[in-house]
């Protein structure tokens, strides 16, 4: 995931912890994510981009689950493009850019991919018609963002309430989903497909989750600001005591908005 998004920087850092938390949550959505990648690309695919590649998870996700012949991770961090760069393959390779600066280094694609990015984003519709500006006639789009979560754990709740908070105060929106799925069709793009599916998440993996996201950025000033020391200390403790129950256990359901759009 990129550290940089139309001038607001990416909410949970690029640090070790940040990478860790990328890797869990490849491991969260691997499942939805990779139905979602074999129905929407059904042939053989030349070049396709990870937008947001963090330090790799998703790149090598996305070259298993689809037929292509080249893949490129894009990525403004630094330590997370050195971090990739050891996952490079002949067929998988990584850039160090931002993908809100258009045009992309890579050249046109036939394919490119974005999952849990564009809630970070403070135009996502105007940066998804730039998008499109970087894919071959015939190539795809393909986006997963977050529509809802439901949950009646009390620390989840709290955690929820705080990042989306955080987000609008950035200008952007945790749930961004539906915003997207009402994006019309133009001269350069036409929907093919939109699905709004439940990952199974248990409590212990969205805890895992939400309490590395926590010591990204429970220093910021917006955090400093609004919420004391102790409720921050008493929502990391009760996030840390779910992270040992039943990995089967389910008192959270995602919505995730599964989006594919083909280049006119």
């Amino acid at each position: 995931m990129s550290t940089q998004t139309h001038g607001a920087a990416y909410t949970f850092g690029d640090s070790a912890l940040a990478a860790r938390r990328l890797e869990l949550l490849s491991q969260a959505f691997a499942g939805s994510s990779r139905e979602f990648l074999r129905r929407s690309v059904t042939g053989r695919s030349g070049l396709a981009v990870d937008l947001g590649c963090g330090p790799g998870h998703s790149t090598l996700f996305l070259a298993e689950s689809i037929d292509c012949d080249r893949v490129v991770g894009l990525d403004n961090s630094e330590h997370f493009i050195s971090l990739a760069e050891q996952r490079a393959t002949e067929k998988i390779t990584f850039c160090r850019h931002d993908f809100t600066s258009i045009p992309f280094p890579t050249g046109p694609c036939d394919l490119l991919y974005a999952r849990f990015e564009l809630s970070h984003v403070r135009e996502p519709q105007a940066l998804v018609s730039g998008w499109a500006t970087q894919l071959r006639p015939g190539g795809r789009l393909l986006m997963e963002e977050t529509e809802w979560i439901r949950t009646s754990n009390p620390a989840f709740i709290t955690y929820l309430r705080i990042v989306e908070s955080m987000l609008e105060h950035q200008g952007a929106r945790l749930y961004v989903g539906a915003d997207l799925d009402r994006i019309a069709d133009s001269d350069r793009l036409e929907r093919r497909d939109s699905d709004l599916v439940h990952p199974a998440v248990s409590d212990q993996a969205a805890a895992n989750l939400f309490f590395l996201n926590i010591q990204s950025w429970k220093h910021q000033p917006f955090i400093r600001e609004n919420y004391s020391p102790a409720t921050i200390r008493h929502l990391e403790s009760d996030l840390e005591a779910l992270t040992h129950e039943s990995p089967h256990e389910s008192g959270i359901t995602w919505g995730l908005r599964q989006l594919a759009f083909e280049r006119v």
